[in-house]
């Protein structure tokens, strides 16, 4: 082939593809849905539309006593399937699934744990998380992983993730060590940070189990075989993280950091931390109800300890700085429905990520992190949140629309979220207009008047009988108080 006729076959191929490309059907491009959706006005994006409709937005709803006895109920709390009318429990039917993969319903206070446990506990978990690795439950229509080049996990990839685990390594008897998260850390089902898939098109990762925020306390149990992940017992979950995420140190000097009451706490989605007191060298984001302890306060920002890892792996702190106007609280918020409102409104518009992947949030993870801000623990999981409090209302299946409303309006709004096993969303109550509204983050969209599919995947405001979360969809309601 003359070497005069190559670029003009490469220039033919790329005209080719590009008459392609412009002659997709524009109908079937992805579209945005409208930054106030349907059924809702303008002014109910703003927490003080919220805010003053309630009669008693400033009234205590639990004290900080009240929130550690609600605590303790919730980690001690005996979970029994309930009666739905007939039907099966809708805040039970993935309870076996998620607590084999290794969340948790009650949450756990790592270092109040055994110094040892008998290996064979660890191994039926890792044996446990093997077995969904081959025989997963079916998620929309696929029971497939994909990686990050969209490959099919095929055995021979599966069996090198199983080999990583290293359970032949696991002794009989295992002694904890301890720890704190030191990273903003992802928690995984396998030691691997490559993505499990579910299909090719959307980003839902079926080995994430959800986002650990600085200043958690962890026990560690077991290694990777190439020692980047620890196997660890987070306050909500058991899985692995990556090593590097992780200072190790004794329980006391850990104790001393995740118990000290005087500590700063991020109200805001993403509050940065700097390593120097003129803010030019960036250390870290604390997340969203994360916390440091606090060293000191003035007019020029706020010093925190900042716990790190050192070289060999062992828990150093050093001072982290925080400037003056940062969106943080010292300590937790008071528990009333204005701050309530203004924490949840905060959040509007920040993206979707499944199990909190990519440093974003899903929906259990965004209701899990507003509890936290006023110190209240829960698991990290719909049903688990939902079945937290004692004061749940299941609503008749039965009911026409109009006789769900007519049931829900009476429920307490704002402290109450409601749900099923696969959904949570926060309740805002009845607008001005009469209508019923959720807020709550979603990975999913509708479809408008027209049949077209509109994406929303982002915190918004949600009119309750609008198909995005219609009212039908929520099969429980759970006022959080005592």
């Amino acid at each position: 082939m003359s070497k005069h006729r190559i670029p003009v076959l490469i220039i033919l191929t790329f005209l080719l593809t590009l008459s392609a490309f412009s002659s997709w059907p524009q109908d079937s491009l992805p579209k945005h849905a409208p930054q106030v959706l349907p059924g809702v006005e303008p002014e109910m994006l703003t927490p003080e539309y919220w805010i003053d409709i309630q009669e008693d937005a400033d009234k205590i709803v639990m004290t900080p006593l009240e929130i550690e006895r609600f605590n303790e109920k919730v980690r001690n709390k005996q979970v029994t399937p309930v009666d739905y009318y007939g039907k099966p429990d809708p805040l039970m039917d993935l309870n076996d699934m998620i607590t084999k993969l290794g969340l948790v319903m009650n949450p756990i206070l790592p270092l109040e744990l055994p110094d040892t446990e008998q290996g064979s506990i660890l191994r039926e978990r890792l044996i446990s998380n093997i077995d969904f690795l081959f025989s997963p439950m079916d998620l929309w229509g696929s029971k497939e992983f994909y990686d990050g080049r969209n490959a099919i996990y095929n055995d021979e990839m599966k069996q090198k993730l199983v080999d990583a685990m290293n359970i032949d390594a696991v002794p009989d008897v295992n002694t904890r060590r301890f720890g704190i998260i030191v990273n903003h850390a992802n928690l995984r089902y396998y030691p691997t940070e490559v993505p499990g898939y579910h299909n090719t098109v959307s980003e839902l990762d079926r080995f994430q189990g959800g986002a650990l925020l600085i200043g958690m306390p962890v026990a560690i149990l077991h290694q990777s075989v190439d020692g980047e992940f620890l196997f660890v017992e987070t306050p909500v979950s058991r899985g692995w993280v990556l090593a590097c995420d992780i200072a190790i140190s004794d329980r006391e000097a850990i104790k001393k950091l995740t118990d000290d009451e005087n500590f700063l706490m991020a109200t805001g989605d993403k509050v940065p931390v700097y390593g120097d007191p003129q803010y030019t060298n960036f250390a870290r984001n604390l997340f969203f109800s994360a916390a440091m302890p606090l060293i000191k306060y003035d007019n020029t920002g706020y010093v925190v300890k900042m716990p790190y890892r050192k070289p060999d792996g062992v828990l150093g702190v050093t001072n982290g700085y925080i400037k003056h106007d940062a969106d943080v609280h010292i300590g937790y918020l008071p528990y009333t429905k204005r701050n309530v409102i203004i924490q949840m409104f905060k959040l509007l518009d920040t993206p979707y990520g499944w199990e909190d992947q990519n440093d974003k949030r899903d929906c259990c993870g965004t209701m899990w992190v507003l509890l936290r801000c006023f110190g209240i623990t829960t698991g990290r999981f719909p049903q688990f949140i939902l079945k937290a409090s004692d004061h749940q209302v299941y609503i008749d299946p039965g009911l026409s629309t109009e006789k769900k409303i007519e049931e829900v309006s009476k429920i307490e709004p704002v402290i109450t979220m409601a749900g099923s096993s696969g959904h949570i969303v926060l309740y805002l109550g009845k607008a001005r207009n009469g209508k019923l509204y959720f807020i709550h983050q979603a990975g999913w969209g509708y479809k408008d008047e027209n049949g077209e599919q509109l994406i929303v995947n982002r915190v918004s405001v949600n009119e309750a009988t609008h198909s995005w979360y219609h009212i039908n969809q929520a099969k429980v309601f759970t006022t959080f108080k005592l």
